[in-house]
């Protein structure tokens, strides 16, 4: 109930305090209850086990020294580094602010002894405002933050949480690290690779051995060799494209309860949960809209029907625009100059590559009503602009390597269209079956399926 300037007066005299408030204070909350025995058992393990505490969906400077003040009171010796994540487009938008109450701050130095580790999600901020937003408003947090470190001469680690899905942030690591704000990486990064990406980059020995050398050469030539600082006309034209991209993303999801319905019909979604590939839900509420949905099983269930919306939903406006006459020239300077936009046109690239929306229909035949279809044929009709467009904005030798380049794309894909074909009927099935013994083939070839789409599609981690 404190306002958050006497939260963090509280937890400043609290920290710098020898003095312990919990001591033999008993939780009744579950959650809360939870936290504390958590870090009581910290306490106990030795340091090399322990390594960074990191905050999910941080909304303010208070959050990120409940921590220090919490691990304070469980006496552990060699505390963690507190990481806030800033995840949704919001807390991206406001990580200098909330980093700039903490820094400037003499004593908050003093006790991060001039280290700081900062996480940035992707996750959640495209799920939240769609990829190109997202992207640029990561980028933009970065810059902010490198500008806050400059001034009160904090050495800054940035831990990007990324996915193996465009959607997620995923691509080749020498284009992610080149794309960064320029400075950002000197020298040192902390990257996540997740769900069957470990398998695929890590799971042979000579394949682990190439992926982390390709790590150490892109972090090296992103130190060395930073990008170009992004001109103004580059600025000012993402920054447009940025806004009418989330506009038309969330004016679609959010449109009609319809949006969401055809998701929860025509994805596998329900069925993620009873795979063995992550500890949470797919959802964090029993509620029917975006919010309530988690970003990773979002993701993943749109790739299993070939529309790998979240990649790029609400693209084609912000393409559009960009294309007029007026910024043209600015656009083709962008693409072939600006590393980060590069990036994220290859990406886009990709995704295109792998998206199939004859298959999307395979789906819907099986599984959704003719109000269903309406909303698929509408994202069917904003997938082909946006391939349109991107053979008019990106130049014929870039065009022509990439396609060189995503031959073995096309190759798996004649492999996972026949799973695609059988999916819907086994999702049909299951929901008419009363049958258990008929209900558990049924969900193995369900699951089954859904593994060998994702081995297709390569990055859907």
């Amino acid at each position: 109930k404190m306002s958050e300037n006497k939260k963090i007066q509280f937890f400043k005299s609290q920290i710098l305090s020898k003095q312990n408030q919990i001591n033999k204070f008993k939780f009744k909350n579950k959650e809360n209850k939870e936290v504390w025995s958590t870090l009581k058992i910290l306490a106990n393990e030795p340091h090399e086990c322990l390594g960074a505490y990191v905050i999910s969906m941080t909304t303010s400077a208070s959050d990120i020294l409940s921590v220090s003040f919490l691990q304070k009171e469980a006496q552990i010796k060699h505390r963690l580094r507190v990481v806030p994540l800033f995840e949704t487009l919001d807390d991206l938008i406001n990580a200098k602010d909330i980093m700039e109450s903490l820094f400037s701050q003499s004593w908050y130095r003093k006790l991060i002894n001039n280290n700081q580790e900062i996480m940035i999600g992707y996750s959640d901020s495209s799920k939240d405002a769609g990829k190109i937003c997202a992207s640029w408003h990561q980028y933009k947090a970065q810059e902010e933050i490198i500008k806050l470190s400059k001034k009160f001469k904090i050495n800054i680690t940035f831990f990007h949480g990324r996915g193996g899905s465009a959607g997620r942030g995923g691509g080749p690591i020498q284009a992610t690290l080149k794309s960064q704000p320029p400075n950002s990486v000197n020298g040192k990064i902390r990257i996540t690779d997740q769900g069957e990406v470990i398998q695929q980059k890590y799971g042979y020995e000579p394949l682990a051995k190439y992926n982390l050398c390709s790590y150490i050469g892109a972090v090296t030539e992103a130190t060395l060799d930073p990008p170009p600082k992004p001109k103004q006309n580059w600025r000012s034209l993402i920054e447009k494209m940025s806004d009418i991209s989330k506009s038309s993303y969330r004016k679609n999801i959010n449109q009609s309860s319809n949006f969401i319905r055809y998701f929860k019909t025509v994805t596998p979604h329900r069925a993620l949960g009873k795979l063995s590939i992550g500890s949470r839900p797919s959802k964090r509420k029993n509620v029917d809209n975006i919010k309530s949905l988690r970003a990773i099983p979002w993701v993943f269930a749109w790739t299993q029907i070939r529309l790998i919306l979240p990649a790029w939903l609400g693209v084609a406006e912000a393409l559009r625009y960009s294309y007029i006459k007026q910024f043209r020239n600015t656009l083709y300077d962008m693409e072939r100059n600006w590393p980060f936009f590069n990036s994220m046109l290859d990406m886009l690239d990709m995704v295109i590559s792998k998206v199939d929306p004859e298959i999307s229909k395979i789906y819907e035949k099986f599984l959704a009503d003719e109000t269903l279809k309406r909303v698929g044929k509408k994202l069917r009709f904003q997938f082909e602009i946006i391939k349109d467009l991107n053979k008019k904005i990106t130049p014929k030798e870039i065009l022509n390597s990439r396609k060189q380049f995503r031959s073995s794309v096309f190759v798996r894909s004649i492999y996972s269209e026949v799973l695609n074909i059988i999916q819907p009927i086994v999702i049909k099935k299951l929901k008419n079956n009363k049958n258990s013994l008929n209900k558990k083939y049924l969900n193995d070839a369900l699951l089954t399926s859904i593994a060998g789409i994702s081995a297709a599609m390569k990055n859907t981690g």
